[in-house]
């Protein structure tokens, strides 16, 4: 069992690093990578912002707790890029991450927002247009693309989060269609970077990954666990790893480190 998106009080989890690993031991997870967010221009992060050092500080402390462990952990980040994909953070995060994930968290750009009307063109064919760039840029794994959309300026009041997953469910079937999945498996294939099966939300939808499976993508499961209930939830990714025979991706120390093939699961 992997799980390669996770978080802890780094972050916007609920438990420290070493109460991750420890939960993850019990649960029979076999390889687990701790990605906390970074990103200093994420408008909607709700914490301080931590400097380069201090994620520095933090690897060094899981990669302690890992090595007297009987589970193999990775250290990395999950990140948005800028509007051509390129990340915005410093060349020794970089070097030092085994797994970086760009998720696409927000657009750049204005937009007629109204609260509680969520199909607003302009600002879906922008997140498109990213996506895009995203699937051909730095990093290794293309974060929840359909789950988990940035439609937090449209929300109306009192939206529960099942709510919210059924309206990024239906933007989806609006806007990314068979030859949109097409171009960005393309894109995918070309960079050598993983697209998420994101177990949180159950995403993407399964006939995406069977499209992306015939043009040979790697994929990446992970729970995107902020508290423990959900570590390790990877059920439907590995449903659809022995349904699809898929490939999946493999950490490794340095940005980029692209086309390694992970067995677990297959």
């Amino acid at each position: 069992m992997v799980d390669y998106h996770v978080h802890t009080t780094f972050s916007d989890g609920e438990k420290t690093p070493e109460e991750v690993i420890n939960m993850a031991v019990s649960l029979g997870i076999e390889k687990l990578a701790i990605t906390d967010h970074f990103d200093a221009f994420d408008p909607g992060l709700s914490r301080d912002q931590k400097t380069t050092g201090e994620l520095l500080r933090h690897f060094d402390k899981i990669r302690n707790l890992a090595a007297g462990s009987s589970i193999t952990v990775y250290c990395g980040i999950e990140t948005c890029t800028d509007e051509s994909g390129h990340l915005r953070v410093e060349r020794e995060c970089k070097s030092a991450c085994d797994i970086i994930i760009t998720s696409p968290h927000y657009i750049e750009g204005s937009y007629p927002f109204r609260r509680g009307e969520y199909f607003c063109d302009a600002y879906w064919q922008a997140y498109k247009k990213k996506l895009l760039l995203m699937a051909e840029g730095e990093g290794d794994v293309l974060g929840h693309p359909e789950g988990y959309l940035p439609i937090g300026p449209m929300l109306g009041e009192g939206t529960t989060y099942e709510g919210r997953q059924e309206i990024c469910r239906k933007i989806s079937e609006s806007y990314f269609d068979p030859p949109f999945i097409q171009e960005l498996g393309k894109r995918l294939k070309k960079s050598g970077k993983a697209y998420e099966l994101h177990g949180a939300t159950k995403t993407p939808r399964e006939w995406v990954v069977e499209a992306l499976a015939k043009q040979d993508v790697l994929f990446s499961p992970g729970s995107d666990a902020h508290n423990v209930n959900i570590l390790g939830k990877n059920e439907r990714a590995i449903e659809l790893v022995k349904k699809y025979n898929l490939h999946l991706y493999e950490p490794g120390r340095g940005c980029t480190s692209r086309n390694k093939i992970d067995k677990i699961g297959k």
